[in-house]
C-alpha cells in the first residue's frame, strides 16, 4: 500500500471506528439503560449495588454518575434533590445524547417509564 493511499485511509478508518463508539453508548449508560427498562417504583438492592459500582469506577462520566445517583435515589419519581442536575445534564449540547436523554427520562418518570422511553432505553442497551 502506497503512503499516500494509507494517510487518506487512516483518517476515514478512524472516522468510522469512533461513530461506531458514539453509537454503543458506554457500558454505564448500557447498565442504566437496563435497570431503567424494567424498574416498578424503584431499584431493587442487587441494582442499586450496581448502580453504586457506576458511581465509584473512574471511568463513569461526571454526567453518568449524576444519571446513577438519581436512579438509585428513585422512588415512583426522581428525587427533588436530584431534578436540577438532571436538567442540567438534559441541557448539555456536550453530552452525549443517549445521557441527555435518559435525564429526560428519569425527570418524566412516573413509577416507571413510559412505552416510548421503553423504546429508548432498549436502544440505549445495544
Amino acid at each position: 500500500m502506497t503512503i499516500r493511499k494509507l494517510l487518506f485511509s487512516l483518517p476515514l478508518l478512524c472516522l468510522i471506528c469512533g461513530a461506531q463508539l458514539a453509537l454503543a453508548g458506554t457500558q454505564a449508560v448500557r447498565e442504566m439503560a437496563g435497570i431503567l427498562s424494567h424498574l416498578e417504583h424503584r431499584p431493587s438492592a442487587a441494582e442499586k449495588g450496581t448502580l453504586k459500582a457506576i458511581i465509584d469506577n473512574s471511568a463513569t462520566t461526571a454526567q453518568e454518575r449524576v444519571l446513577a445517583t438519581a436512579i438509585s435515589n428513585l422512588n415512583h419519581a426522581a428525587a427533588d434533590a436530584d431534578k436540577p442536575k438532571l436538567k442540567q445534564v438534559m441541557n448539555d449540547a456536550s453530552a452525549p445524547a443517549d445521557v441527555r436523554d435518559m435525564a429526560g427520562i428519569i425527570l418524566n418518570l412516573d413509577h416507571q417509564p413510559s412505552g416510548s422511553d421503553k423504546d429508548k432505553l432498549q436502544k440505549m442497551m445495544k
